[in-house]
């Protein structure tokens, strides 16, 4: 289910808000899925690292194949995760 931006930004606003310094990518996810609650997804979820941390779309599209998401050979474990997003959560 895609929801309407409208009801993402405020998850995303406060996380971009929220000091997240030193939480890792399974965490921030976490965050994310409390936010969002039964909006998250592995769409909502790729807008939200968007809006909140300016992920590159292509880093988060390959999040959505986060594990908890999705399953099967192409999918993305914790520490693929963590991987991934570096670059934008160490900031």
């Amino acid at each position: 289910m895609m929801s309407a931006p409208s009801l993402l930004d405020p998850a995303a606003e406060e996380l971009k808000l929220a000091d997240c310094s030193g939480l890792s990518a399974v965490e921030i996810a976490r965050a994310a899925q409390a936010l969002l609650g039964e909006r998250f997804s592995s769409v909502s979820f790729m807008y939200v690292l968007m809006r909140a941390f300016e992920v590159d779309f292509y880093a988060a599209r390959d999040a959505s194949r986060w594990h908890e998401f999705h399953g099967g050979p192409r999918a993305l474990s914790d520490a693929d995760l963590e991987t991934l997003l570096a670059p934008w959560l160490d900031r």
